[in-house]
């Protein structure tokens, strides 16, 4: 099965074409951050796979309804249809709509986030949650008995909070932004360690005395170290990888997008 015209996808998105592949925004994400590569592979379905920097198998599957909905790729169980001009500038248009609308949407939950922030203490280091994981309170708030992870991007712009019940139960902020937002704790100037939760990073803290960032998730993880290295190219980025097929491979395109070293479980406690 021939794949889709990747040369037609990066100039219809935004993107940008190199060899198999191509590079366009995320849905949900701004048009410049070209999150998601297209590759042609001929044994895979439609003769093409996606891969979301910044996000996971929920993002890919939406890129994959975007492009059969633009008419690159064909719908399902159906000949691929030939959209018109008018019909592919209504759907781009549509597709901008939905992104304002989130982007909308992010902004209010944003100032939920700051709102709660005010209202919340320093967290207590005895806490359940903080004392099974043997983490410090360090840059974690606390209201009643839920823990508060502040998440910001790169500017240190508020976006989201993760909220931890006692029980290790995590949730987001409906509607916040969770792509290209972090938690982190210390300044870096010489090294950096980036991992996917926050006992994860703040183990790798109590025991290296390194600076930290929490990526939230393993498919945020590659994004954040992108975002890092492009603001900090001197800083040296070590990936801590979760022990799972999902944290070695997102560790591994981190890797790839910024040249930083890989420390699996074993390593970090040896270390």
């Amino acid at each position: 099965m021939s794949g889709p015209d990747l040369r037609a996808i990066a100039a219809y998105y935004g993107g940008k074409f190199a060899g198999k592949e191509c590079y366009i925004p995320t849905p949900g994400h701004s048009r410049n951050d070209r999150g998601t590569a297209i590759r042609l592979e001929p044994d895979a379905p439609d003769g093409f796979v996606v891969n979301c920097f910044n996000g996971g198998r929920a993002e890919a599957l939406a890129v994959k309804d975007m492009l059969r909905s633009d008419g690159f790729v064909p719908a399902l169980g159906r000949k691929r249809q030939h959209l018109n001009h008018a019909q592919r500038e209504a759907s781009r248009k549509a597709a901008i709509a939905r992104q304002a609308e989130c982007f909308t949407k992010q902004v209010q939950t944003a100032e939920v986030a700051r709102q709660r922030l005010e209202r919340a203490n320093a967290a207590d280091e005895g806490h359940p949650y903080l004392s099974l994981k043997r983490i410090t309170p360090e840059r974690l708030w606390q209201n009643g008995d839920w823990l508060l992870v502040p998440m910001t991007d790169i500017e240190g712009n508020l976006w989201n909070i993760q909220t931890i019940r006692p029980n290790g139960e995590k949730r987001f902020l409906a509607g916040g932004r969770t792509k290209g937002v972090f938690w982190w704790r210390g300044r870096p100037e010489v090294k950096l360690v980036i991992g996917e939760g926050v006992a994860t990073v703040a183990a790798v803290s109590r025991a290296t005395g390194l600076p930290v960032v929490a990526a939230m998730s393993a498919g945020n993880l590659p994004d954040v170290a992108a975002m890092i290295h492009s603001k900090q190219p001197d800083l040296e980025l070590i990936i801590a990888a979760d022990d799972d097929k999902a944290g070695i491979e997102a560790a591994r395109l981190a890797s790839q997008r910024t040249g930083a070293l890989i420390a699996l479980p074993e390593d970090i406690s040896n270390g």
